[in-house]
């Protein structure tokens, strides 16, 4: 029986060795290509859709999307924290995803639950990678701000005129385009200003898009975005307790369920297990075997 043992040891050694390092070589090879990755930003003056001449688009070094909602109490600290924040190289869109909302708006609540992959009212997505949730953390915004740093590019040529918009990429898969206005809160006195109202998407090899149906006469902004699609992989950007927040409460019947936002090291245990399973059968008629033959040899 010892003997018996003493081979099986190292069979089990040798498999685990070999289910771990088989799928994490996969996994870590194809991270570039499973998650999101915002690629570059610039910005136009909603004017630019109807004027003849070619605006020349605005260039920024961060962009902040701020998920809340009208219904939200803890939203507001953040949101005067937010109208607090004096920096020219920044752009802030809001985002309304709860349908409870007003001004709810289909791509927000899309992006906030199939993109960003978020639970919780207020949160804050900074470049695209860092995460900010609930009031606490949110009042740290500006302090997020100085610590990250950005290199945006990729998008070339822009330009805006007639309602078209035209651009290379050298870089990303796809161009977003969102509208944001200055929106009056339903019940109380204060206003959103840059809450985002539409958004257009296209591939990012289209060149020319068509964004005339984006024309309002309450002015706003366009922010264009360079994306490389998918789910995007947040990281937090404070260590401290969130403090207030609310569950964000979107009705997700009748969206499809996704699973390629599970992270490399999932799929590597995933794999581990199942690799480990598929091998315990042989393993064990191994044993059998050898504990028959043992039988035999003291009989004889």
């Amino acid at each position: 029986m010892s003997r018996t043992h003493t081979r099986l040891f190292p069979m089990l050694l040798v498999a685990l060795i070999m289910a771990t390092q088989i799928p994490l070589t996969t996994s870590t090879s194809t991270v570039d290509e499973e998650f999101a990755g915002l690629l570059d930003v610039v910005i136009f003056d909603a004017s630019c859709i109807q004027s003849l001449e070619a605006c020349d688009a605005q260039r920024i070094s961060h962009l902040v999307e701020y998920y809340g909602a009208d219904w939200c109490e803890p939203c507001e600290l953040i949101e005067n924290e937010i109208n607090m924040l004096n920096r020219s190289d920044t752009f802030v869109i809001q985002h309304h995803p709860s349908v409870v909302d007003e001004s709810f708006l289909s791509a927000s609540k899309l992006r906030f639950e199939y993109e960003h992959r978020l639970l919780f009212i207020p949160s804050i997505v900074i470049d695209g990678q860092g995460l900010l949730t609930g009031s606490s953390q949110g009042l740290e915004l500006s302090s997020a701000l100085s610590l990250r740093e950005t290199n945006f590019s990729g998008l070339n040529n822009v330009s805006l005129s007639g309602g078209n918009l035209s651009w290379t990429a050298s870089r990303g898969d796809s161009v977003s385009v969102w509208m944001t206005e200055a929106t009056q809160h339903p019940t109380r006195n204060r206003t959103h200003p840059t809450l985002a109202t539409g958004m257009l998407q296209f591939n990012s090899t289209d060149e020319v898009a068509n964004i005339s149906a984006m024309a309002s006469e309450t002015g706003g902004k366009i922010v264009v975005l360079l994306e490389r699609t998918g789910v995007y992989r947040l990281v937090a950007d404070s260590q401290n307790p969130t403090g207030g927040m609310d569950v964000y409460d979107g009705n997700t019947a009748g969206f499809e369920t996704r699973t390629d936002g599970v992270s490399p090291a999932t799929q590597a245990a995933v794999w581990t297990v199942i690799l480990i399973a598929s091998l315990l059968p042989a393993m064990y008629m191994r044993w059998s075997i050898s504990k028959q033959t043992s039988s035999i040899d003291e009989e004889e």
